[in-house]
């Protein structure tokens, strides 16, 4: 369960989904109660019998509200403002009517319109919700943007996570969080990743040089805000015995399940004369085509047996 006003909303959404606040503002602490049980019931269209804390008023529900007798309709207004739980209104794809003004400023309820099309609101603000009321939890390592793809680098201190991170952001890659990302499930499947503090995440500490702004050494383009995990980089410096163990096909594959989710998760052995950067970039670009349904040592198995097929062939017909 979490509490946030509904000015609190107004500032972190009024540009996002262009919100303007017409009438109401006496109401302003009112608060906006988020349950993970509760979901659906924050926000959504016009709902009397069911009512959602933040009312969303269409183009329909206007039309639906105009064919109303007049005794009806400012009963209906009036059982639409009373609600107790009710935190705002948000007319969309159209303008407030005076009534609905009159209304929300008579019992002192944030009213607030919107050019964007009601889906498009309402779907903003359940992913909003669904991020504040995300599990979360904090990784040890460097999250990245590597070709699209939310990669999390980890490794023991002074396996050169930093400097596998410097090099990727030089060729044209973006820094995510450096150190300690937070992370959180924001739907049954999907994990999203972030700086834990605001306005942290150009900030890389590597060993020698200190901490450095990446985005005033390489500019905005290297830096990203938030971007989904799906795939985890393991650095590790590792004996001879554990270079033998891995299967020479596959490479050394495995899983790691964060906030109930299984990432996948690879290690890239670190030793002198080795392109980390080369590597992790392959790592990423192979495992997008495995997510498309291609696997190279499958592939390669299968031609090599097609091969020895022929070769027997060729032979016996001698």
């Amino acid at each position: 369960m979490q509490l946030i006003s509904v000015v609190e909303l107004y500032e972190s959404c009024a540009d996002s989904l262009t919100l303007h606040w017409v009438a109401g503002r006496t109401g302003s602490k009112r608060n906006i109660l988020l349950r993970v049980d509760e979901k659906l019931a924050h926000v959504g269209y016009l709902n009397l019998i069911h009512p959602h804390q933040i009312q969303v008023i269409s183009l329909y529900e206007l039309a639906y509200l105009d064919a109303l007798t007049r005794p009806v309709y400012q009963e209906t207004l009036k059982q639409l403002f009373e609600n107790d739980n009710l935190a705002s209104v948000i007319v969309v794809d159209s303008h407030a009517t005076d009534d609905l003004k009159e209304y929300a400023e008579k019992y002192q309820v944030p009213l607030f319109v919107s050019q964007l099309p009601g889906e498009h609101v309402i779907n903003y603000l359940h992913t909003t919700f669904a991020g504040l009321l995300a599990q979360r939890t904090t990784l040890h390592g460097v999250f990245m943007d590597v070709l699209g793809m939310g990669v999390l680098i980890m490794g023991r201190s002074g396996t050169g996570k930093s400097e596998l991170a410097l090099e990727l952001v030089s060729r044209g890659h973006r820094l995510i969080a450096d150190d300690a990302p937070e992370f959180c499930r924001v739907s049954p499947n999907v994990i999203n990743g972030a700086c834990a503090m605001a306005g942290m995440n150009p900030f890389l500490e590597v060993r020698g040089l200190g901490i450095l702004n990446v985005q005033a050494l390489f500019g905005n383009s290297s830096i990203k805000t938030e971007n989904q995990l799906r795939l985890i980089v393991m650095l590790e410096q590792m004996s001879e015995e554990r270079l033998k163990s891995i299967d020479r096909l596959q490479g050394d594959y495995r899983v790691r399940r964060v906030l109930g989710v299984d990432i996948p998760e690879i290690s890239l052995p670190v030793a002198a004369g080795r392109n980390l950067a080369v590597l992790l970039e392959s790592a990423v670009r192979n495992h997008s085509l495995k997510e498309q349904g291609y696997n190279a040592a499958d592939d390669f198995c299968e031609r090599q047996q097609q091969a020895m097929q022929d070769n027997s062939t060729r032979f016996n017909t001698f």
